[in-house]
């Protein structure tokens, strides 16, 4: 991303969505741990994850795979949430997300795929004038 205020913004909603998730799948995702208080650990994932995605489209040009259309990228960035969100809850004690199952990082990973696609949209759009 070329402009931090994007960058920032998605750190922003994805500390967001960690930070309140567990308010939404009751006892399916822990925020926090013994180490790390719930909004320092929406904080660390939520920035670890927007490294994730702010790294893919160079992966993608690095690798020289071409996507044209914007439900591709939606569906990798889907699959970068999920695994994202997979790999935060396998590293609890250090990130201080945990999920219950694979199935809750799949919706988790959903969530943050729409939200973000949203930023994105209303970011883009601000980004042209």
């Amino acid at each position: 991303m070329k402009n931090p205020q994007v960058l920032i913004a998605f750190w922003l909603v994805n500390s967001i969505i960690f930070y309140f998730a567990p308010f939404v799948f009751v006892g399916l995702v822990i925020t926090g741990n013994a180490r790390l208080a719930p909004f320092l650990a929406s904080l660390i994932s939520g920035f670890l994850l927007t490294v994730a995605d702010t790294l893919t489209m160079p992966v993608f040009d690095a690798l020289k795979i071409k996507l044209k259309d914007e439900w591709q990228w939606a569906l990798v960035f889907l699959f970068v949430n999920v695994l994202g969100v997979w790999v935060l809850a396998r590293y609890a004690d250090l990130t201080g997300v945990g999920v219950a199952n694979a199935w809750v990082a799949v919706m988790l990973g959903f969530i943050l795929n729409l939200v973000q696609w949203l930023v994105w949209k209303l970011t883009a759009h601000n980004q042209k004038r």
